[in-house]
């Protein structure tokens, strides 16, 4: 009898602990955003993604069970410069018509010492895929209009090879005109219960 208690408690210990509702995330919109900074002849483009959606689930105390998945809708995409985002949104590089859709998933969270985390996962764009590591802080606090809720703030800087994803085709696959460097700020408030 010992034995098999011993036995149902390895069992017991050794199953996987799941995420619970509490666990996901309500992003607002209004207050997240998603932009990039490239360089065009020595000059900054700065633009945004304004549409985009996502499903978190994350507790710094059950990392293992964490999850992140961004989907990213290309057709959106805006550097309020009518040429640079006829540009931007053409053949040569997002093509949005053929690839309307980029996307960030994380396969884990690791913690990197007080607020600090890194996502690590694979970003696709031009249906090219990419292993990517998104350093990012989060803060979290009680969510002042919700009460029994918290409201967290995750800020990250992703560093992007663009020609890694095929931006930039024809005579925009050289580095010349267009920098290969692009750098991707997220800014995610979201809430949750407690």
């Amino acid at each position: 009898m010992r034995r098999l208690l011993m036995i149902a408690a390895a069992l017991l210990l050794a199953r996987p602990v799941l995420a619970g509702p509490q666990d996901v995330w309500t992003i607002d919109p209004r207050a997240s955003s998603l932009a990039f900074t490239a360089t065009q002849v020595g000059a900054f483009v700065n633009g945004r993604f304004p549409a985009w959606s996502g499903e978190i689930v994350l507790d710094p105390a059950a990392l293992a069970v964490a999850r992140i998945d961004i989907r990213i809708q290309t057709p959106a995409a805006t550097a309020n410069n009518p040429d640079v985002d006829s540009l931007l949104k053409g053949p040569n590089f997002l093509d949005v018509r053929k690839f309307p859709e980029a996307r960030f998933v994380a396969s884990s969270i690791v913690a990197s010492g007080g607020d600090r985390y890194e996502a690590r996962g694979k970003l696709t764009i031009r249906d090219v895929t990419r292993d990517v590591v998104l350093p990012f802080t989060l803060a979290i606090a009680d969510n002042p209009a919700q009460p029994g809720a918290v409201r967290g703030t995750a800020r990250g800087k992703l560093q992007v090879k663009r020609l890694d994803y095929g931006i930039g085709q024809n005579e925009w696959a050289g580095t010349g005109q267009v920098a290969n460097d692009v750098t991707i700020d997220l800014n995610v408030v979201a809430s949750r219960l407690k």
